[in-house]
């Protein structure tokens, strides 16, 4: 049975009416009849963070090596997002950031970014750990929607998150985090101090726990992801910890943050079930968030969930205060329905929400200025500086893009990817353009002008992670050839060609199916002459969440020279469906 006719099961059991989304892509699991199927977003947003500002819900999510960084999201409702912003444009310009001199940010970049709101500033605070910088960065901004963000560079807090606590007249500050080494199951504390401008300082480090797991650490997963919060009486730290292969979510609470005793318990140690008790999907634990409060008083988890090759995906879970003052997270901490009743009501409009998107590549227009540093950029002509090209927010680009290599205004209706940087292949390939897969079936379809490539040249469509795959076009001479290369093993990153065509005309059209029902995570590669008689090329991939990406596999465009420099490839158009 496929994971659409289970849908379909779901909702007659619960005796309701379906709501069908378009065929475009929609990662939305609103049902259109005042419920939401888990996953809540059945696509890559690990170490999620929610948080509320009056009737607005944020959500961060990690984003490692690919730029921007940090995606922020919003909803009305916690079921429908849309991507509206990010973090930071380029975290650092460093090498490996930018896959300069052979480095590269693969497995490091930017992990666990924790987001929160102080209402009486009106202020927006985001820490986010960088393993390739061994550092921290608090970011700040008064309007998380459109930026910019001021960005505050502080010693390494791995995997922090913070402790906001409102006293009734202003938002204490805490970062929380483990211990640097990773050696102890330590737990610390440290204030951090603003100075009502965005900018910010931390205070002296204080151990908090000097024990941070609910059980044996052998068993699994160290306590990491930090959440915490101060509710009522009780400061609450909410953490991820394994036992074997099953993530699991405790909290540790306590009256004072130091000189009392903290407790911890085990709030979820299971997984989603269908309406009548059977487990859903394949899985190994939901663990690792945070919790939000709608307005009308109603508590949710948003937790995630690793879900094969697609990556981990956000589940949200209903959640009510026991009489003890612990939080119990859906039935008993250990179930939660797949189908839920919608947190907050939800309109046509909220519906049209997705994190994925087609795109015709007309340019924007709006300029999204996500960094004080890169403000003034416009027409300086660096690496860094604006082209006058504005994107689709969905888009992330593999590692810093060099925007004099890119853009949506030379050729009107294109996206042009420009030949100014030889690589080997396309894992060290600069300007490889993304977005996230999602399931449980996933299309992505675009048309190539290759009349401005030149011998060497590679351009195309690629499910991208470690083990890659993707159609495209591989100019040898003065010859053209329509290619399906993938990655054979793990660090393959050379690839081999499985099948190549002679292609004759300068136009071709591409097309990557992806299936990640019940964990199948295959790939079928495409081409067509016309846009219409499609052509299957090479074999099946078989998709895999690899480290070191440590990232859902995503789709996206490409172009890189590996011989001569000079070349232009011109893309029509990014369209993507549920099919």
């Amino acid at each position: 049975m496929k994971i659409t006719d289970k849908a379909i099961m779901l909702v007659a059991l619960c005796g309701a009416t379906l709501f069908t989304p378009s065929a475009t892509a929609q990662t939305s699991r609103d049902l259109g009849n005042g419920t939401f199927m888990n996953p809540v977003i059945w696509a890559d947003v690990p170490d999620v963070c929610v948080i509320r500002a009056e009737d607005t819900f944020y959500m961060v999510s990690t984003t490692m090596h690919y730029s921007p960084g940090c995606t922020i999201m919003k909803s009305r409702d916690l079921v429908n997002w849309e991507v509206c912003g990010y973090a930071h444009d380029q975290l650092e310009e460093a090498d490996a950031f930018a896959l300069k001199n052979g480095q590269n940010d693969y497995a490091k970049g930017s992990w666990a970014a924790n987001l929160r709101y102080d209402k009486y500033e009106k202020r927006f605070y985001l820490i986010v750990t960088c393993n390739t910088t061994q550092k921290s960065y608090i970011f700040t901004t008064t309007d998380i929607e459109n930026g910019p963000w001021k960005r505050n560079i502080v010693d390494l807090c791995y995997d922090p998150g913070f402790l906001f606590e409102d006293t009734g007249k202003e938002c204490k500050k805490y970062v929380v985090h483990p211990d640097f080494s990773l050696q102890k199951h330590e737990a610390y504390l440290c204030e951090m101090f603003s100075d009502g401008k965005g900018g910010v300082k931390l205070g002296e480090k204080k151990k908090l726990l000097d024990y941070t797991q609910a059980d044996n650490p052998s068993r699994g997963l160290r306590a990491e992801g930090y959440h915490g919060y101060k509710i009522g009486d009780y400061y609450y730290i909410f953490m991820i910890q394994g036992c074997g292969a099953q993530r699991q979510e405790i909290v540790w609470r306590s009256r004072k943050l130091f000189g009392a005793e903290w407790e911890v318990r085990k709030v979820f140690t299971g997984d989603m079930v269908n309406a009548d008790g059977t487990p859903f999907l394949k899985n190994n634990g939901v663990a690792q968030g945070g919790i939000v409060d709608t307005p009308d008083g109603k508590w949710y988890a948003m937790l995630f969930q690793d879900q094969g090759a697609l990556g981990r995906m956000p589940v949200l879970l209903d959640m009510t205060w026991g009489s003890d003052g612990w939080p119990v997270i859906g039935h008993g901490g250990k179930t939660v329905d797949a189908v839920q009743p919608m947190p907050v009501a939800s309109t046509a409009t909220d519906r049209m929400k997705s994190i994925v998107k087609s795109d015709e590549f007309n340019n924007g227009k709006t300029r999204y200025v996500i960094s004080e540093k890169y403000a003034d950029s416009a027409g300086k002509g660096g690496e860094y500086d604006y082209n006058g090209s504005n994107l689709q927010l969905v888009w992330q680009w593999n590692h810093n893009p060099d925007n004099r290599y890119w853009s949506l205004t030379e050729r009107k209706g294109w996206l042009r990817l420009k030949a100014g940087i030889m690589a080997h292949n396309i894992r060290d390939a600069r300007n490889t353009l993304t977005q996230r897969t999602f399931g449980p079936t996933c299309t992505a379809e675009t048309k190539l002008d290759v009349s401005g490539m030149k011998d060497g040249d590679c351009a195309g469509l690629t499910a991208f992670q470690n083990r890659y795959g993707y159609v495209g076009v591989e100019q040898e001479g003065n010859s053209r050839y329509i290619v399906m290369r993938r990655a054979m093993q793990k660090g393959d990153a050379a690839g081999k060609v499985m099948e190549k065509v002679k292609l004759t005309g300068k136009n071709v059209y591409l097309k990557v199916s992806f299936d990640f029902t019940d964990r199948k995570d295959k790939a079928l590669f495409f081409y067509s002459l016309n846009g219409k008689k499609w052509q299957r090329i090479g074999d099946e991939l078989s998709m895999f969440f690899d480290w070191p990406d440590f990232c859902g596999q995503r789709m996206g465009v490409f172009y890189f020279p590996t011989k001569v420099l000079g070349g232009t490839a011109d893309f029509d158009y990014f369209r993507v469906s549920a099919k």
